[in-house]
Formats: C-alpha cells, sequence, structure tokens
C-alpha cells in the first residue's frame, strides 16, 4: 500500500505545468480521438462499451487510444514556438517564403493534409518541401533545435495522422487523411 502516500500530497508546480500542457494537447486532437481518450481515461469506459458508441470493434477502440496516447506524449514533450519566433528563425535559413511557411503548418498541424488545405496546394508538395526543407536546415548553422523539431515530426507522422471513417456511410476500412 506504499503508493497510497502520493495520493494524498498536493500536486507539484512541474505536475500541475504536465497537466494543463496536456489538457491544452486533449483540446488539438482530432475529435474522435479526444473522445476516445475522454471516454476512457476520464470517464473510465470499458473499450468493449466505446466500441459500441461509435460502432467499431474493440481492437480499433485499442488502436485509436494506443495512437491518441502516442501522440499526445509526442506533442507534450515538444517544444512551444510561437509562429512569429519560428518564422523569422526560418526566414533566413530558408530561400522560398511557402516553404517557411509549410514548417509552421507542418509544426502547428502536425498533419501533411491539414497543411495542404491551409495552403491550397497538394500533399504531395508538403511532403516534398517539408522533407527538403529538413534536409536544407540540417546544413545551416544556428538552428539545430529546428531540425531536432522537424526530424521527431517526421518520424512520428504515423502516429499523427487523423484517422476518419468514410463519409459516405459504408463499413469500408478507416481512411488515413
Amino acid at each position: 500500500m506504499s503508493f497510497m502516500g502520493s495520493i494524498f500530497l498536493e500536486p507539484s508546480e512541474e505536475t500541475m505545468e504536465k497537466m494543463e500542457r496536456i489538457r491544452e494537447v486533449i483540446e488539438t486532437l482530432p475529435p474522435t480521438e479526444a473522445d476516445f481518450i475522454d471516454l476512457y481515461f476520464f470517464k473510465r469506459c470499458r473499450q468493449t462499451s466505446i466500441a459500441k458508441i461509435f460502432d467499431v470493434s474493440q481492437p480499433t477502440v485499442c488502436y485509436r487510444l494506443r495512437r491518441a496516447a502516442a501522440r499526445i506524449k509526442y506533442l507534450v514533450e515538444t517544444p512551444i514556438y510561437t509562429e512569429e519566433q519560428m518564422c523569422t528563425d526560418l526566414k533566413g535559413k530558408l530561400k522560398a517564403e511557402e516553404d517557411v511557411r509549410i514548417m509552421w503548418l507542418m509544426y502547428k498541424t502536425t498533419c501533411q493534409s491539414a497543411a495542404a488545405r491551409i495552403l491550397g496546394v497538394s500533399q504531395g508538395k508538403v511532403r516534398h518541401r517539408f522533407l527538403r526543407s529538413i534536409e536544407i536546415l540540417k546544413t545551416k548553422e544556428g538552428v539545430d533545435q529546428y531540425v531536432e523539431l522537424f526530424m521527431g515530426l517526421r518520424s512520428n507522422l504515423n502516429i499523427l495522422r487523423e484517422v476518419k471513417r468514410p463519409s459516405n456511410g459504408t463499413r469500408a476500412p478507416f481512411a488515413v487523411i
């Protein structure tokens, strides 16, 4: 029962800051993922109950919960930058204004389809320019923190994609957007 002692302690300021950051991150999750997290972790619903609510299988719920938890962990550990700060730092390192905007949007949305939608271009263009810009930044001095940030984003794109059911109402597999 030694773990009981921690229940009665007031959370530290650091713990409170982390909890606030987690709340902020949860608000940025795709709605279905946020609902899964809320139901499972905060409302203590069973995975089978969540599966019935969303008309999906229990393994799908399990997969989405793992993915959402990984997304939250990644986003909580990601440094916070303002648009002005990042764009100012990258403008001298990347030649095209569009590349600076892509890098900001990839950081802000963590989603190439969202960045493409905002810019009115294809996902392929966003992906190509994002990956090319990382390689360019690797050769520049004074932007190591951005290289690390974008390399982490690139490595975690699989957990940062939004998964949605097709809108035509069919029972087809989930589409990755």
